[in-house]
């Protein structure tokens, strides 16, 4: 009788190793996995109403917080499962965000979306890989007392250059991130924007940006 040979015995490993993870996937409840995984990077969800399917997870009344107050909220929030990566949907009046995680970066796009806490609308297009690649805009950032008209970020990697409007001036600067691998959205943002006689400090993370005068 003939032997597999070690190619043959290597594909077996491989298949059974997959068919044990989609297992796993299929069975293990999905919503308690997601809060597990955001608990483990300081973040704490709570729903409305959940629904599992096989690959996907429905969600209803989302809101997410750090361990000072929400961050964001949505009306409905969609995870489904790809090939090799995974895809969420979130809609909050009538305006969405979108993501895709997969093991070589993380996708982050959204219009005018309006449930952030920290700002009136966000407009992002952003590719976190090795340092963050994008565009972001925020309008009526809060700062301190006042409301930022507008802040527009563009990054490139481990640097940026922002514009910012407030008080009818427009302010222009630049400054670094530390990216953090191990928890992209927590990556260090540190620049100044001035003019018009003033100057803005822009600090805090990805997920939290800060200004101050």
């Amino acid at each position: 009788m003939k032997r597999p040979g070690p190619k043959s015995f290597l594909l077996y490993v491989i298949l059974v190793f997959v068919f044990f993870v989609l297992l796993t996937f299929l069975t293990f409840p999905k919503f308690l996995f997601l809060d597990k995984k955001l608990s483990e990077s300081g973040l704490y969800l709570t729903a409305n109403s959940v629904h599992e399917g096989y690959l996907n997870l429905n969600l209803r009344g989302v809101n997410i917080y750090d361990q000072t107050s929400r961050l964001l909220r949505f009306d409905a929030l969609n995870i489904s499962a790809g090939f090799l990566k995974l895809n969420f949907y979130g809609l909050c009046e009538g305006k969405t965000l979108k993501g895709e995680l997969s093991p070589w970066a993380i996708k982050l796009r959204a219009q005018d979306f309006t449930c952030f806490s920290s700002a009136d609308s966000t407009t992002a297009d952003i590719t976190l890989r090795e340092g963050i690649y994008g565009t972001l805009l925020m309008n009526g950032l809060k700062l301190q007392d006042a409301k930022l008209d507008q802040l527009s970020l563009e990054m490139r990697g481990r640097v940026f250059t922002a514009r910012a409007k407030f008080m009818g001036f427009e302010l222009v600067g630049d400054g670094q991130i530390v990216y953090k691998p191990s928890d992209p959205l927590k990556s260090q943002i540190n620049g100044r924007v001035s003019g018009g006689g003033m100057s803005l400090t822009i600090s805090g993370t990805l997920e939290r940006l800060q200004l101050r005068q």
